[in-house]
């Protein structure tokens, strides 16, 4: 019998986030669990109990796209979770998709040259860093120093101290990790996602927690204030590009204010760094 652990989990973990308050149906007896009931979940998305109980099973690994579009408002999934879903449903055993690039497209690159001092970072599948300009290097951290194997965004956040630099890391590290979930869905098969997210569940405990949550981001909060050991406190507009054609590529700029206290910080930072400082 086809079997689809992997969605069962991720139905599982939105069904006992979810808030019982928000359900329009009504509440009976005291609840001894979070979240809603497997057969509360089923009236709304006007599938049986039993039909429900196998999918979270994972006995169940072909839902038609009605029902995952009805599983979805029921459980009041966002853009990312909802296409995380699908994702899941479709997975197809030995299916990788396109093959990820691992250079940067020339593109892109262009694109992060034209943003001249602001801080732009090009990420990869599975939050993979491609490529980064000077500013990235001095505000966020040198990637480039590091061996090509560990030039990673999520690898830094859960093993690197310096990227406690973020302010409210915890949301930031939940995004990225959100991201790579995300590729993960859309790569089962992917040897190099799964080799990633084994190698941090064994040196990361809190790596192991946070991807224990089930979490999907597709992007990251536009603004991000980054606490820098030198150029202090620094607030940011993030933008993300990424085109069509190049789904597995996005290029994150970090923007601030013409004029701004960041932007001068910024630029003084830079001076130091071009006379041989380091982030």
């Amino acid at each position: 019998m086809a079997s689809n652990a992997p969605l069962g989990e991720f139905l599982r973990s939105r069904r006992l986030a979810g808030d019982p308050g928000l359900a329009p149906l009504p509440t009976k007896g005291v609840r001894r669990v979070p979240g809603l009931r497997r057969e509360e979940i089923a009236q709304l998305a006007g599938v049986s109990a039993d039909y429900y109980a196998r999918l979270e099973q994972g006995r169940q690994a072909t839902p038609s796209d009605a029902v995952l579009r009805a599983l979805a408002a029921a459980l009041g999934l966002d853009a990312a979770e909802r296409l995380h879903l699908f994702n899941l449903a479709h997975r197809m055993p030995g299916c990788d998709g396109a093959a990820a690039a691992r250079s940067a497209r020339p593109g892109l690159l262009r694109l992060m040259e034209a943003v001249g001092d602001s801080p732009a970072v090009l990420h990869g599948r599975g939050t993979d860093v491609l490529a980064l300009n000077e500013a990235a290097r001095a505000v966020i951290t040198d990637f480039y120093a590091k061996p090509a194997g560990d030039r990673n965004v999520v690898r830094w956040f859960f093993l690197d101290r310096r990227s406690h630099r973020f302010e409210d890391w915890e949301a930031v590290a939940g995004d990225v990790i959100g991201m790579l979930r995300l590729d993960v869905g859309r790569y089962p098969d992917d040897a190099r996602l799964r080799a990633l997210v084994e190698d941090l569940t064994v040196r990361s405990p809190l790596f192991a927690e946070f991807w224990s949550k089930q979490r999907v981001s597709a992007d990251v909060p536009a603004r991000k204030v980054i606490r820098h050991p030198t150029a202090g406190s620094l607030t940011f507009d993030v933008v993300g590009v990424s085109p069509p054609s190049v789904p597995d590529q996005t290029l994150f700029v970090f923007t601030a204010g013409s004029g701004s206290p960041t932007e001068k910080a910024v630029t003084r930072l830079l001076a130091g760094w071009r006379t041989g400082g380091t982030a």
